[in-house]
């Protein structure tokens, strides 16, 4: 582990804060090693979370990578996990912190802060400041020349932008790493880009045409933070706030990080804490309706549920880990969210490193996860998924 100063704070820089063993402290306290914005919960009360407490330890599931048994207790072990929350009926079912979170400690989401951007784009939409069919440099004019040229809002928010883009995370020659070095999360080299816009301009390769294939481009939701920045005439912190946390009855304030250039890095950079985590996921439940209101339009979220195209889904090159996983090889994509099995009608938000929310209106059940993974190999995830339908099953009666 870094060095600890004073026994409390451990040495943490932008050279080793990125995964393990440095990312068991930075992933809950990100303001602490980047800029943030704050995003205000507003001056209402907070929505009340009742329990009904379950003892889900003893669940197991055939763990994918291994094909031997697994129990809920082991899975939080073997995947690194910060954060342990399932809600049933609205009501919370188990609610577990390891590696010294506290429930008012704020998390990293990683991408699953695309899935939040997704559903405050709806909200905008609904208002009517956000023309889905609108061309990209219609809202961005800086854009024109680049890979965006011709790209819709709907491909952003689908991710569905006929691009060449390398999203290696292990890569220090991968787009993907260029695009943290412009946010300034990895040392910036010579030619690093002034900040994201800068970056976003120079995406200059383009891969067939706009909405025939889904290829996952962390950089399309930086693009699409700044079109909402444009359709509003609202920074993001500012707009994530307004339209979305102050209505929640979210028990603490969330945060973006920002990128050094005062732009949000919108993508990965939302914090927040387990709970307020899971009012989220429960409102995307309720059709958008929570804390007595109306917050997302219920046909937004009703347009998520059915999904994207699924023949652009399965010409992805992300399709073939993808099939592997329950229900996925029929599933698709849409306004950041993956819908992970059409029968069942769950959807999930992922983000790097073990964040996850996995949300079964079926059984009236979400699960959320934090998690601090050393390394970006994927078979953690694979665990932590498989123990979250799991758990699913044992709510709904099925089997696991």
């Amino acid at each position: 582990m870094a060095a600890v100063h004073n026994g409390i704070d451990p040495d943490i820089t932008v050279k080793n804060w990125y995964w393990g063993p440095g990312n068991r402290w930075s992933y809950k306290h990100t303001s602490r090693v980047f800029p943030s914005a704050t995003i205000y919960r507003g001056t209402g009360p907070v929505a009340k979370l009742d329990y009904a407490l379950r003892d889900l330890g003893d669940v197991s599931f055939v763990n994918p990578i291994t094909k031997s048994r697994m129990s809920i207790t082991q899975m939080y072990a073997a995947t690194d996990t910060d954060a342990f929350l399932v809600m049933q009926g609205g009501k919370i079912v188990t609610e577990q912190y390891f590696n010294g979170m506290k429930p008012e400690d704020r998390h990293l989401l990683m991408s699953v802060s695309k899935s939040v951007l997704g559903v405050l784009a709806g909200i905008i939409v609904g208002e009517g400041r956000l023309d889905l069919k609108a061309q990209v440099t219609s809202y961005i004019p800086e854009l024109k020349g680049s890979a965006y040229d011709g790209a819709t809002v709907q491909n952003l928010l689908d991710m569905t932008v006929g691009m060449e883009f390398d999203e290696d995370y292990s890569s220090k020659a991968s787009d993907l790493y260029r695009l943290d070095e412009a946010a300034g999360w990895v040392e910036r080299g010579p030619h690093a880009a002034n900040g994201l816009h800068e970056y976003l301009a120079t995406l200059k390769k383009r891969h067939g045409a706009h909405g025939s294939e889904f290829r996952y481009i962390s950089a399309n939701t930086d693009a699409m933070g700044w079109v909402l920045e444009r359709a509003t005439n609202t920074d993001y912190a500012e707009l994530v706030a307004n339209e979305l946390w102050s209505k929640l009855g979210a028990e603490r304030d969330a945060y973006v990080l920002l990128d050094g250039f005062q732009a949000a890095y919108a993508d990965p950079g939302l914090n927040m804490t387990l709970r307020d985590l899971g009012r989220f996921a429960q409102l995307v439940l309720e059709g958008g309706r929570y804390n007595g209101q109306q917050i997302v339009p219920g046909k937004w979220i009703e347009n998520i549920r059915q999904g994207g195209d699924r023949d652009a889904w399965k010409k992805g090159p992300e399709y073939p880990y993808f099939r592997k996983l329950a229900g996925y090889e029929n599933g698709s994509y849409r306004n950041y969210w993956y819908i992970a099995d059409p029968r069942r009608g769950h959807i999930t938000a992922i983000g790097l490193a073990g964040q996850l929310i996995v949300i079964d209106p079926s059984s009236d059940t979400i699960v959320v996860k934090f998690s601090s993974h050393a390394t970006p190999a994927s078979d953690q995830y694979d665990i932590e998924y498989a123990g979250a339908i799991a758990i699913v099953d044992a709510l709904s009666g099925g089997s696991s």
